[in-house]
C-alpha cells in the first residue's frame, strides 16, 4: 500500500462522516452513532431504513477473513474497490455503501454517479486506484481535517501505534456482505431470509468481532447509515396533512402526533447546526487567541502568580488520567433518551447555558484577580477543536455548550490550570493511525 500522501485522517464522528457525504453531493443520507448492539433493545428501530453500517475497530495484523472472499461474477454488480493508499478508509468505506445502495431516499449525486458508472468494469484495484485518484473526492476527505499546531519531525522513531481501520457492512441481493478494502474482494456472509431483517444478521457478526478484544478495552466505534430524518418526518406530516384532507376533519392524535414530528424536525435541525460549529472548530486555531490572552496576563505582572498557584495545586492534585480514543461505546444509561425527553430539551435551547457562560466570561475579564473557572476539557477544545478565522473570533462565541460539559469526574480546571498548561506548551497528543 501506497504512503498516506495527500490524504489526512478522519475521525470516527456522525458529525464528520454527514458533512463529508454533503461534501460528496450526495442526498438523503445521514450518519448516526451506534451506542449499544445488545440483542432485542430495538436500537434500529428509530433510524429505520438503514442502508448499511460503517464499524471502526482496532486493526490485528495478519487476521484472516472469517469468510473466503468474493472473486466471481458477483464482482461486476457489487461495487468493490481494493484500498491503495493509507488513511482513505473512511471514506472508501462510506462510498462503497452508497454506491451499492438502492434506495428512492438515496441521491448519489452526480460526482460519484459518474465515478460509478466510469470504474464500474474495472477490477477492484483499479476502482481503488480510481477513487484515490479522484481530485473531488481527496479535496472533500481532506477538508474533514484538524487544524494541525504542531509539527513533528518525521525522521523521529516512530512508537508502536494501534491501527485502526473502517469496513462497511450492507444487504445486497438478499445476501450480507462485508466491504473491506484490505481484502481482495467483498466478504459474503450469508444469505438473508424473505422475511428476515438484515440487521438481525449483522448484529451477531459484529458483536462476535466486538468481543475478540479484552474487557473494558475500547477498540471500536458503529456508525449506521440511514436516510435523512428531516426528510422522513416532513415525509410523515405531508402524509398526516392529506389524511386529515381527506377525512375532513384534524384529530386530536393527529394534531399531537404532528406536534411531535415537528419537534423532532427542530430536534435534526439544532444536531445539523451542532455538527457545523464543531466542524468550524475543528479548522480553527485557537493558539493566538491563548498566545494574546498570556502575553496580557504577563503586561499586567499577573501570569507568573498565576502559573506557581496552579503549579501548587497541581502538584496537589496528582496526575490526572485522562482517556483519548477516536471511538468509544457508553453504556446506554449514559445516552439513551426518549421522545419525551425532547420537550425538555428544546425549551428555551441553548438559552441559560449561553447566559451563564456570558456572565463568566465578563467576570472573568472584570475580576481584579482574574479568578477564571473553567471546565476541564477547554485547554482540549482550544487544541484539538479549531473553528473560525481568529481574526473574526468573537470571545463570547468561544465558552460554548462544548466547552462548559462538565467532565465525566466533575473534576473542573480554573484559569491557574489552564495558563500552567499553556505556558508550558504542551505539543498536540498524537492522532491514531488509519489504514
Amino acid at each position: 500500500m501506497e504512503s498516506a500522501g495527500d490524504w489526512c485522517l478522519i475521525e470516527s464522528d456522525p458529525g464528520v462522516f454527514t458533512q463529508l457525504i454533503k461534501t460528496f453531493g450526495v442526498k438523503g443520507v445521514q450518519v448516526e452513532e451506534m451506542w449499544s448492539m445488545d440483542e432485542g433493545e430495538g436500537i434500529f428501530d428509530n433510524l429505520r431504513p438503514v442502508h448499511g453500517l460503517i464499524f471502526l475497530f482496532k486493526y490485528l495484523q495478519h487476521e484472516e477473513p472469517p469468510l473466503p472472499v468474493v472473486k466471481d461474477n458477483r464482482l461486476e454488480k457489487i461495487y468493490f474497490a481494493k484500498q491503495v493508499i493509507n488513511n482513505a478508509c473512511a471514506t472508501q468505506a462510506v462510498i462503497s455503501l452508497l454506491l451499492n445502495c438502492n434506495h428512492p431516499d438515496v441521491d448519489i449525486g452526480p460526482e460519484l454517479t459518474k465515478l460509478k458508472e466510469f470504474s464500474m468494469s474495472f477490477d477492484p484495484k483499479m476502482r481503488g486506484l480510481t477513487l484515490s485518484n479522484s481530485q473531488t473526492i481527496r479535496s472533500a476527505h481532506n477538508s474533514m481535517s484538524n487544524q494541525t499546531l504542531f509539527e513533528f519531525d518525521q525522521k523521529m522513531p516512530a512508537k508502536d501505534e494501534d491501527a485502526y481501520h473502517f469496513v462497511g457492512y450492507i444487504p445486497i441481493d438478499g445476501r450480507l456482505y462485508e466491504l473491506d478494502g484490505l481484502r481482495d474482494g467483498p466478504i459474503d456472509h450469508g444469505p438473508i431470509a424473505p422475511k428476515q431483517d438484515w440487521l438481525d444478521v449483522v448484529q451477531p457478526i459484529i458483536m462476535k468481532r466486538i468481543n475478540v478484544y479484552t474487557e473494558g478495552e475500547i477498540h471500536f466505534n458503529l456508525m449506521a447509515l440511514i436516510s435523512d430524518r428531516k426528510m422522513i418526518y416532513e415525509r410523515q406530516i405531508e402524509e398526516l396533512m392529506r389524511q386529515t384532507q381527506m377525512l375532513g376533519m384534524e384529530t386530536d392524535e393527529t394534531e399531537k402526533e404532528i406536534r411531535r414530528l415537528k419537534m423532532l424536525i427542530e430536534y435534526e435541525d439544532a444536531k445539523m447546526l451542532r455538527y457545523r460549529q464543531e466542524m468550524a472548530r475543528r479548522r480553527h486555531n485557537y493558539l493566538p487567541f491563548i498566545i494574546t490572552l498570556l502575553k496580557i496576563l504577563a503586561e499586567e505582572k499577573k501570569l507568573m502568580p498565576l502559573y506557581e498557584k496552579a503549579k501548587e495545586r497541581a502538584l496537589k492534585k496528582g496526575q490526572k488520567k485522562l482517556k483519548s480514543s477516536p471511538s468509544r461505546v457508553l453504556p446506554p444509561s449514559e445516552h439513551m433518551y426518549s421522545l419525551a425527553d425532547l420537550d425538555s430539551i428544546f425549551i428555551d435551547p441553548q438559552e441559560s447555558i449561553n447566559q451563564t457562560e456570558s456572565q463568566t466570561l465578563e467576570n472573568s475579564f472584570e475580576s481584579p484577580n482574574i479568578d477564571m473557572d473553567m471546565p476541564d476539557d477547554f485547554l482540549k477544545d482550544v487544541i484539538l477543536e479549531p473553528g473560525l478565522d481568529h481574526n473574526l473570533l468573537d470571545i463570547n462565541n468561544i465558552f460554548d455548550d462544548s466547552m462548559v460539559t462538565e467532565s465525566a469526574n466533575n473534576d473542573i480546571l480554573d484559569a491557574d490550570e489552564l495558563l500552567v498548561n499553556s505556558y508550558l506548551c504542551k505539543p498536540e497528543p498524537e492522532q491514531k493511525k488509519e489504514i
